[in-house]
């Protein structure tokens, strides 16, 4: 074996070593990329569930309040329907007692 073809080896070789070196540090660096990426979605979501769980009581209380609102005004509703009625029917005997 020449001295000019150990070179050559030994260059061809370190030349291959350098592309792989090359493409495994650019692999680590997307995964880096992406690993920040999907920490940073995650913290979104995180916060949203935490946003959404301060706020849920609030809703709820809320909604439990009008339900009860609307109960209460459909009793106060149905009490004066009856109580018209019973004007109404009292006015209706005395316009309707002289005919029969």
């Amino acid at each position: 074996m020449s001295w000019e073809a150990v070179a050559s080896f030994s260059l061809v070789l370190v030349t291959l070593i350098g592309i792989n070196l090359g493409m495994i540090k650019s692999m680590l660096d997307r995964h880096y990329h992406m690993t920040l990426r999907e920490a940073e979605r995650w913290q979104e979501i995180e916060r949203g569930l935490f946003d959404l769980r301060a706020m849920l009581p609030l809703e709820y209380v809320r909604r439990e309040d009008w339900i009860r609102f609307g109960g209460t005004l459909d009793a106060k509703l149905d009490a004066l329907r009856e109580e018209m009625r019973e004007d109404i029917s009292g006015v209706k005997e005395r316009l309707y007692a002289g005919r029969n």
